[in-house]
């Protein structure tokens, strides 16, 4: 949305005056029992922020919900209604009683005024503790950041050669009737890679939704909330639709692989396996062809798991880790030099080229094959007799504007490489049905233990997930459906988004202590899986996710095993975790203490913790950055909605390679598994489009596979039927000869 626009559209003074009330009873000033001699709601820039925060990402409805709360909150009647008992209005009361009306919605038995809660707590919180109070020129900065000895992103010296100085010549404008051998929707981890191996036999075009990166690296701030605003779906602020967890998605060139942490782990082989008992048996653990493919992606990227630095964060979870006797290993990466503190800010944007993301790999290469990008939204796709033959485009602000929208011509394929969340609304808005389409979307759902030091720890700076304990990934049933335990990326709005919040002075002096903070993440392989359906058009994604039963009990489990990890980590003060009802454990002073009864009940006792507050919806902070298997790979169309080649079922040349392809969840990281299955559908489209001996027998097996081979083809036997009837007569007379010998 442009400045222009923006100034247009603002809060009302009673609005403004409940944003601020609420944001001082959440993060309290010094004369409030918090640290800071500012309260936040005249802190400079605050409310400009909360605002293009709001009017940028959120839609009219959503807009309106809010707008509905905040006026709700200015009188006496709306705050009774909301408090669910008498009361002035919020913007009246004084601290003690705008601290007693917040902790009873966030504890409310009714959802959805937790799930109002936590919308608000993540809106203003995330926002106050990462904007940027200083000029897009100048270095970020932000009022609370000296308060929590966060430094803000660090400028170092790159050793970078190559940036994104081929952006310029590479992005187009297009016309209707323009004609490219393949369009490929998305560049992130499936579309960069099959883009860059097709551009080499035909001409081609990207579609991109997201924000171009720069040509000059040095535009880029990595100020958290600049980040998350140009570069992750909806500026991050989208959710599940209940509110409950936290949807973090790239939206940008490269997308996820643009602003993931440079974690590459494999596809485990418990999951190929899996796949594979799913008749696709190009993913058996022996495959050469996946094997070659992942070998091939992981070579291009640069990963290695070799001279990897780890930060405070990762050196707590090896000690826990060995302490316990728990299996871990390093985390391959594919940032050049894990030792760089700035290694921590490649979430929000590659200033320093230092990690090996799509856009300085695979996508470099396709613009330097002549390929080419367009800024703007794929509508849908144009078929005849059951053929994709084009894509319907528009700018991204023309997306309701139909007459606007321009029909590009295929001469080959059309690639869906739009995401998990977009490539179902894709499809669906081209008006396909497969019941698999939307469907079986897996999150892997996180959430956390949290620990202070005493001592600090920066575990922002540094690469961030260099460790994963793998002790627990076959889950407590036995059945491959456990979690990993990870150090993230824990910057200060991201933390005040997610960390719990029983009352502003608790609230303040956890992110006070964030420099000496430690987290260990609880990734769940999740085996329940939710839907993505589309509003607004069928434009943007809603997410319906409940945790699985069987996941519940394995995320509970991993909370308790990050707990032991930490709790026997020298230096610890204290743990919690991402409850509302959190339950705090005070590390024994001595390490005498350590035995006695009294500390052996703490443990005991913040463990029952754990299992009594279960994962109840809004009760405990819960994210996911990573999505997949929402158009499912399977051998038939009851199974999936593509074949073993990425092809739409229902529809010959569309394909989909990108995650949403997973049969499952990957139970790993997934950009190198997506990258590895676009590397191995693009060979084979390449060697189709060239018409190789293997290329034959590709379109064979896929002639096949769809029903089109029924004898003759074009006037002439295939070549695997003519191998399948010699075969045939063969067996027959070996049969025969056997019998007569036998006689």
């Amino acid at each position: 949305m442009s400045k222009a626009k923006l100034k247009t559209m603002s809060f009302s003074e009673i609005h403004v005056a409940s944003i601020k009330a609420l944001a001082d009873a959440l993060y309290p000033s010094s004369q409030d029992g918090g640290g800071a001699a500012t309260p936040l709601s005249e802190q400079p820039m605050f409310v400009e922020r909360i605002e293009e925060g709001v009017f940028t990402h959120l839609d009219s409805f959503e807009i309106l919900e809010l707008k509905t709360l905040l006026t709700l909150l200015s009188s006496a009647v709306g705050t009774s209604l909301l408090y669910g008992g008498p009361s002035s209005a919020f913007t009246s009361l004084d601290f003690a009683s705008r601290s007693q009306v917040l902790a009873s919605l966030s504890r409310s038995p009714i959802g959805l005024r937790r799930k109002a809660f936590n919308g608000l707590k993540r809106l203003l919180m995330g926002t106050a503790l990462s904007y940027n109070a200083k000029g897009e020129s100048e270095a970020p900065h932000n009022p609370v950041w000296s308060s929590l000895k966060y430094p803000g992103p660090p400028v170092e010296a790159s050793n970078v050669t190559a940036g994104y100085d081929f952006i310029g010549k590479s992005y187009v404008n297009v016309s209707s009737d323009d004609e490219f051998d393949y369009i490929i929707i998305g560049s992130g981890c499936g579309g960069s890679v099959v883009a860059r191996q097709l551009c080499k036999v035909g001409k081609c075009l990207i579609i991109e939704k997201g924000t171009p990166l720069p040509s000059d690296l040095k535009d880029v701030s990595q100020c958290e909330s600049e980040g998350m605003s140009k570069f992750y779906e909806k500026g991050s602020l989208l959710t599940t639709s209940d509110g409950s967890l936290m949807i973090l998605a790239g939206s940008a060139l490269g997308g996820g692989s643009t602003v993931n942490w440079g974690c590459c782990l494999d596809t485990p082989k418990y999951v190929r396996e899996e796949w594979n008992d799913m008749g696709l048996s190009h993913f058996h653990p022996d495959d050469e062809e996946f094997n070659s493919a992942m070998a091939q992606v992981k070579t291009y990227m640069g990963v290695t798991d070799k001279g990897i630095v780890h930060n405070g964060m990762n050196k707590k979870l090896i000690e826990g880790c060995d302490k316990n006797k728990f299996e871990w290993r390093v985390a391959p990466q594919n940032i050049k030099d894990t030792s760089l503190k700035s290694a921590g800010w490649t979430c929000f944007g590659p200033r320093q080229g230092n990690k090996q993301g799509g856009g300085v790999t695979w996508l470099r290469e396709y613009s330097d094959n002549g390929g080419k990008f367009f800024e703007g939204l794929a509508v849908k796709v144009v078929t005849k007799s059951g053929k994709a033959t084009g894509v319907v485009v528009c700018a991204n602000s023309d997306r309701d504007s139909p007459s606007k929208w321009k029909t590009l011509n295929v001469r080959c394929k059309v690639i869906c490489s739009a995401g998990s969340l977009h490539t179902p609304l894709f499809l669906q808005r081209s008006g396909f049905r497969n019941k698999n389409i939307g469907s079986n979307l897996r999150l892997h759902p996180v959430s956390a233990v949290m620990a202070t030091c005493k001592e600090d720890i920066f575990g922002y700076e540094g690469a961030p997930m260099t460790t994963v304990c793998t002790e627990f990934q076959n889950g407590v049933d036995g059945d491959g459906y456990g979690p990993k335990l990870e150090c993230p990326s824990v910057h200060t709005g991201v933390m005040a988004a997610a960390l719990p919040w029983k009352n502003g002075p608790q609230f303040k002096e956890a992110l006070e202590s964030s420099s000496k903070m430690v987290a260990v993440i609880v990734l769940q392989r999740d085996i329940g899986g939710g839907t993505v359906t589309g509003k607004n058009n069928g434009f943007d994604p809603v997410v319906d996710y409940v945790p699985d039963a069987r996941d519940e009990k394995n995320i509970k489990g991993g909370l308790k095993r990050a707990f032991d990890i930490l709790r026997v980590c020298d230096t610890i003060d204290k743990i919690w975790t991402c409850h509302v009802d959190q339950p705090c454990y005070d590390a024994p002073s001595s390490a005498d203490a350590e035995g006695s009864a009294a500390n052996l009940a703490n443990v005991e006792a913040f463990r029952k913790a754990i299992d009594e507050n279960g994962v109840g919806v809004n009760s405990l902070g819960l994210f996911c950055a990573h999505q997949m298997g929402s158009c499912r790979m399977g051998q038939n169309p009851n199974a999936g909605a593509v074949d073993e080649d990425g092809e739409l079922w229902e529809c010959d040349n569309l394909h989909v390679i990108d995650a949403s392809v997973f049969p499952t969840a990957s139970g790993a990281n997934p950009m190198i598994t997506t990258m590895s299955i676009a590397q191995m559908l693009g060979s084979r489209l390449v060697e189709m489009h060239k018409a190789t001996d293997r290329g034959a027998i590709l379109l064979d097996k896929r002639r096949i596979r769809r029903g089109e081979l029924t004898g003759k083809k074009n006037g002439v036997f295939s070549s695997l039927w003519i191998g399948a009837f010699v075969m045939g007569v063969m067996g027959a007379m070996s049969a025969h000869w056997v019998k007569k010998l036998e006689v």
